[in-house]
């Protein structure tokens, strides 16, 4: 954990909305270096698809929860729904420091932020494609 790292009030009332209420389908947070603290960085409404959820990873890192709905390939098939932690530290254009503080500051939000049922940690785009979560989900 990174010695002065706080979770924002916020990240916890999101996550609740998202977990307990179904509101959301996604959050994303970030890390303030200027308060040292994890805010909410974007909520995805209950409609949102996949690949909007992936467009808000961009080049810099971040944490996020996803509630992945699946259905099984079973004979009759079921539905399989999901939080998936999901932490996002790209590889290129990211300053090191940067990387490093987000990876000190995870144990923090996750200690918040309780009933993950997967946790991924992606450093490149290949590893969030929607093909690689439904994989990871279903088994």
């Amino acid at each position: 954990m990174n010695v002065g790292t706080h979770v924002s009030d916020d990240c916890v009332t999101e996550f609740n909305k998202l977990k307990l209420g179904k509101q959301y389908r996604y959050l994303t947070f970030k890390l303030n270096n200027e308060t040292n603290e994890i805010v909410v960085d974007h909520v995805g409404e209950r409609d949102s698809s996949y690949a909007e959820f992936v467009s808000r990873l961009q080049n810099e890192s971040r944490y996020a929860v996803y509630d992945y709905h699946a259905q099984t390939d079973d004979v009759p098939p079921r539905q399989v729904e999901k939080l998936v932690f999901i932490f996002w530290s790209p590889d290129a254009n990211q300053p090191v420091k940067q990387k490093m503080q987000y990876a000190a500051a995870k144990e923090a939000l996750k200690k918040k932020l309780s009933g993950f049922s997967k946790e991924i940690q992606a450093n490149d785009p290949s590893e969030v494609e929607e093909a690689e979560m439904r994989k990871l989900v279903l088994n």
